[in-house]
């Protein structure tokens, strides 16, 4: 459970949720995503947080300094509007990098974590993030991802889960709740209760997944155990039904599943959030105002709408004529808004204490990098002065390549599609270089990808030193190709790329 609060901050907590209007407290309970004018929050974003929004998710694109101050004036507008301070929250899976992308230290994917099986490497990691994420003035991470991968065409979790097995997924999870938290960011357990059976992306469509009590209660269930046992702040449930278990809306809408199983059975007091409301799952089939609704219905604690700004006071306006004809609970609305204050007490927000440590929080040093242990065999030592061909069109080639360059290598970058025969026809223009393709995520299945390997390797003219594939999966598992294969878990299904894994593979070159 969430760390108890001493009785200032109880006091704080109880001494705003009776100040606040019933429509403030709607507004409280819902995520939005801010916009910027000139570095700062817009006329929309800024009449959001004067109606009393409680979650920011994430600035984007941003150098540090302008985030910093961005959320400097968001804590200006919520005080010159007599409410409590908004949570600024944000997907920091591998850093605050994966939010602002211009700016943070480039920390390993969890698959990375999960490859090293260290919980105190897990804890460093989410501490070092969180230390960062205060500095630019995040309170709230959407991380880490527990869920167990049990299926071989996961669409979507990929590198962002640890990829190990229940027990250990649970303890790594456990460590970076807690590296997290005991650094004044509040942590987020997801996606509850469990995404890792999915063969289909919620993004794009509603996961109907046919579990047995028995996988659910051995596989997915205990690492959410885990999270709450290690106090774990808030836990983000997915919209994945689950008809086998009883359960035939998507997770996020049952109240079987917010009140029953997180509540009652785990036990779990803190705050619940959706994943996004946005997602095809829910949105094809409900508007933003109707899932709000029937998502704080359920249990739900924050309807994570995640809309412009613009868009949020027709769905307050729903929230509240559903409020004033009873479809929504005084009493239940008010034991979300105290959960939500009382996470904002853990996060320092009261202002009665100080939950950062005592030494300063250190700017990223855009030349820091950390490493991750990594699946590879063979020898793939390279000399500097050889010329290297970077072969692939994705993101991830053309980072490797920029990378490399600036590691020394004598690098060009080939942006080609990796299909058969394209490494002969780059060879024919560059005939004393060395290849080294670059694998990006595909549309096939990770188990698949020793085939795509395969394929694009089998008529290399002269062997590459090195493939570099962007997988889930051991080097050993790629075949005839293993021993030149360095496996990095280096970018997501939404291409962003941590450079992390890119430096490791080049110290192992």
């Amino acid at each position: 459970m969430p760390a108890p609060l001493d009785a200032t901050a109880e006091r704080w907590a109880d001494d705003w949720l009776g100040r606040l209007t019933p429509a403030q407290k709607i507004a409280h309970c819902l995520l939005v995503l801010p916009a910027v004018a000139d570095g700062l929050p817009d006329t929309a974003t800024r009449h959001a947080l004067e109606l009393g929004v409680g979650t920011l998710h994430s600035v984007t694109d941003l150098p540090a300094s302008t985030a910093t101050a961005y959320h400097e004036r968001v804590a200006e507008i919520c005080a010159d509007a007599g409410l409590p301070p908004a949570l600024i929250s944000g997907n920091l899976e591998a850093g605050i990098m994966y939010s602002l992308r211009r700016s943070g230290t480039h920390f390993p994917y969890p698959r990375g974590i999960g490859i090293s099986g260290d919980p105190d490497l897990a804890y460093r990691l989410a501490a070092a993030t969180a230390v960062e994420a205060r500095a630019v003035g995040y309170h709230w991470t959407f991380s880490p991802c527990v869920d167990v991968v049990s299926v071989p065409d996961d669409p979507i979790l990929g590198v962002r889960a640890y990829g190990v097995p229940a027990q250990l997924t649970g303890e790594l999870g456990a460590a970076q709740i807690r590296g997290y938290q005991d650094n004044g960011v509040l942590a987020t357990a997801k996606h509850f209760p469990g995404h890792g059976d999915s063969s289909i992306d919620s993004h794009l469509a509603q996961p109907i997944v046919d579990r047995t009590r028995a996988d659910h209660e051995a596989i997915h269930l205990p690492p959410f155990a885990a999270a709450v046992a290690a106090g774990v702040a808030t836990i983000m449930v997915a919209h994945i039904a689950y008809p086998s278990l009883g359960i035939d809306v998507p997770a996020s809408l049952s109240p079987t599943i917010n009140r029953t199983w997180l509540r009652s059975d785990l036990g779990f007091d803190g705050v619940i959030i959706t994943d996004a409301l946005r997602m095809d799952a829910i949105a094809r089939h409900y508007s933003l105002a109707d899932s709000a609704l029937l998502s704080l219905q359920a249990g739900a604690d924050v309807a994570n709408v995640k809309c412009a700004p613009a868009q949020i006071q027709p769905i307050i306006d729903h929230l509240v004529e559903a409020l004033n004809l009873g479809a929504l609970s005084e009493s239940d609305l008010d034991d979300k808004v105290r959960r939500l204050l009382r996470a904002r007490a853990l996060a320092g927000l009261d202002t009665s204490r100080d939950p950062l440590p005592d030494t300063p929080a250190p700017w990223a040093d855009p030349e820091r990098r950390t490493t991750v242990d990594l699946y590879q065999t063979g020898d793939t030592a390279l000399s500097r002065n050889e010329s290297l061909v970077v072969v692939g069109d994705s993101k991830l080639a053309r980072r490797f390549a920029e990378l490399g360059a600036e590691r020394g290598f004598s690098v060009v970058l080939e942006p080609a599609p990796l299909t058969p025969g394209v490494l002969a026809r780059v060879a024919d223009r560059h005939p004393s270089a060395r290849l080294i393709p670059v694998f990006g995520p595909g549309p096939i299945p990770a188990a698949q990808q020793w085939k795509e390997v395969a394929a694009v390797t089998a008529d290399t003219p002269h062997p590459c030193p090195a493939v570099i594939v962007n997988s889930t999966l051991p080097a050993h598992s790629f075949g005839a190709v293993a021993d030149r294969v360095i496996s990095i878990p280096a970018m997501d299904a939404f291409e962003i790329v941590t450079d992390a894994a890119i430096h490791a593979a080049l110290d192992v070159l």
